[in-house]
């Protein structure tokens, strides 16, 4: 849905080989969390590339508080801003349909907490939009798009709050208040964490568990 960039992100912290704890968990010891302990044995260069993907963490995380901002405010076209965050700067782009939603997509992210700056490229549409359907299927399907949407940043966000880079392999999939979620946590512990804060996420009303735990001689390394 309206996770590429958080995706893309995604792949980077994989291609760096880090499939770390929560960075952002508040230091809970319910779950067992390799938080800095890797990193610390294994000296001051993995210490730098544990720095790095942590604020990848911070970046998405941030990302995340920017879109549910958009889709708060601006509805429907929050759906059609990009999103790209680098360290505590904000770049957005896109075209949407009403005019005065060009300046407010700027204003409402800079708003958001963490926001140091913010770029906008976005512009709206021109008279080269396509014909739309009758006005009474669009007004349903962008309805259920957009409450689908702002479910799935919420969830999305809150996993990112509360187990940090973890939540950068869990997938997220809400339709009409049911959430699915999938991909790979660490252990069961996290994965029952998952779980309970997508249930805990306001306008939820089913969670469907696809999770899969690794296996503990990769989660060991």
């Amino acid at each position: 849905m309206a996770w590429a960039v958080v995706r893309r992100l995604g792949a980077v912290v994989a291609a760096l080989g880090c499939a770390a704890g929560a960075a952002a968990s508040g230091g809970g010891t319910a779950a067992p969390t390799p938080t800095g302990g890797p990193a610390a044995r294994a000296g001051e260069s993995i210490d730098r590339a544990w720095e790095q993907v942590s604020a990848t963490a911070g970046e998405a995380l941030l990302g995340a508080r920017v879109r549910v901002a958009l889709l708060e405010r601006l509805k429907e076209d929050g759906l059609r801003v990009t999103i790209e965050v680098r360290g505590g700067d904000v770049e957005l782009s896109g075209r949407v349909e009403k005019g005065e939603n060009v300046p407010l997509a700027g204003r409402v992210a800079a708003s958001v907490e963490g926001v140091r700056s913010v770029r906008s490229r976005v512009t709206v549409v021109t008279g080269d939009r396509v014909a739309e359907p009758p006005v009474a299927h669009v007004l349903g399907a962008v309805e259920r798009t957009l409450a689908d949407a702002l479910l799935d940043a919420q969830v999305k966000t809150r996993l990112l709050t509360e187990l940090g880079k973890v939540a950068f392999e869990v997938w997220v999939d809400a339709r009409q208040g049911v959430v699915t979620l999938s991909g790979t946590v660490p252990d069961a512990d996290r994965r029952r964490l998952a779980v309970a804060i997508a249930t805990a996420t306001s306008g939820v009303r089913e969670v469907r568990d696809q999770l899969t735990v690794a296996k503990q001689e990769g989660a060991e390394r």
